[in-house]
């Protein structure tokens, strides 16, 4: 889990939707009129969100759309953050931009990429499934803003979540001193959103061993002569082929297990990122 960004301001089709359903007549059904009646403008809602957050989940950093040789499959939706079931309020929190993130579907979509499906993929979705359920999914309609960290309220750097080479995540500690975060309330962050299931666990594993994979391939091709030197000019060189990109460019899949692999080279490589004016990668 990672710092993101959030939309400015509500897409034009969203005020035009709210225009028709206000907030001083808020009801729990809106959310479903928002689907039927105003299809066109959750869907431009939904993709806004996903463009801003750069293909990846709030939570859980996995992408949104799966690429398929028979077209992309759609595992994502339209987090709230805060229950949008809270009315009334003085928050219409269903629909408060702040409110809103782009996030997976949290291994639900047991008919797309379960066992017996066309797609099966045990990152997407893994048995026993409600055991590996994560983000949104785990959360459900808890109240846990005071609980578990906010995505967009993170910090830039450091990183306050640690992966391990076989895909465990925990917290940073010092990171979180560093920057005055809670150490317990990220503790509950990963609880909460079941972040260290299993199957989120595989996936970030296999994204280490990729990138370990990748850098003894090179580490080979230097020769019996290179040095300490050259291997620490090589990280460098693949943290910077692996976090360097365009402004709303997609993010690889599980972002923070490569930032966490690079460690302080990734650090380095996204500093230069913010200081040249492109995307903050850790936003």
């Amino acid at each position: 889990m990672k710092k993101v960004k959030q939309l400015q301001c509500a897409p034009v089709s969203l005020q035009d939707f709210l225009k028709e359903y206000p907030y001083e007549k808020r009801n729990i059904k809106d959310w479903k009129a928002f689907g039927n009646e105003g299809g066109q403008a959750k869907s431009e809602l939904m993709q806004a969100l996903d463009n801003v957050q750069q293909g990846l989940c709030a939570y859980c950093e996995i992408e949104l759309v799966k690429q398929t040789d028979k077209g992309p499959i759609y595992d994502r939706q339209i987090e709230h953050f805060h229950p949008k079931s809270d009315i009334p309020s003085t928050v219409d929190w269903m629909f408060e931009i702040s409110n809103l993130f782009a996030a997976c579907r949290g291994g639900s979509q047991s008919h797309l990429f379960g066992e017996d499906s066309t797609f099966k993929d045990n990152e997407r979705c893994l048995e026993p499934y409600e055991k590996n359920y994560s983000c949104g999914e785990a959360k459900k309609d808890d109240h846990l803003d005071h609980i578990i960290l906010k995505p967009s309220e993170l910090p830039d750097s450091p990183s306050l979540f640690v992966v391990s080479d076989d895909g465990r995540i925990g917290v940073d500690e010092e990171a979180c001193r560093q920057t005055g975060v809670d150490i317990t309330k990220t503790l509950e962050t990963i609880k909460r959103l079941n972040l260290d299931c299993m199957r989120l666990r595989n996936g970030r594993q296999a994204v280490w061993e990729k990138l370990n994979d990748d850098l003894a391939a090179e580490w080979e091709r230097l020769g019996d002569d290179a040095t300490d030197e050259d291997f620490d000019t090589l990280l460098a060189h693949q943290a910077y082929e692996m976090l360097t990109f365009e402004p709303n460019e997609p993010l690889p899949a599980f972002f923070t297990t490569i930032r966490r692999f690079f460690g302080i080279h990734a650090e380095t490589v996204l500093a230069q990122s913010e200081s040249k004016g492109l995307m903050n990668k850790s936003a």
